[in-house]
């Protein structure tokens, strides 16, 4: 069974990366596992762009006249 993509709860995802990074073992753990979690580190900074405040919702323009010219 081929899993492109697994749905977890993004708080969930962020208290594991956390144990994950303070556990002092993780050099000994199976490479696919540091893998798994080197991915799921990506997806949790990317998501809560850790370090980064947050920018504004880009302001979507609004069209009075909407002929074709």
């Amino acid at each position: 069974m081929g899993l492109n993509e697994i749905e977890l709860a993004p708080g969930f995802v962020r208290e594991v990366v956390e144990v994950w990074e303070a556990w002092e073992g993780r050099e000994a753990a199976p490479l696919k596992l540091q893998q798994l979690m080197l991915n799921l580190r990506i997806d949790v900074h990317r998501l809560y762009k850790i370090g980064v405040r947050p920018q504004e919702k880009p302001k979507i323009p609004v069209y009075t006249d909407t002929r074709l010219i």
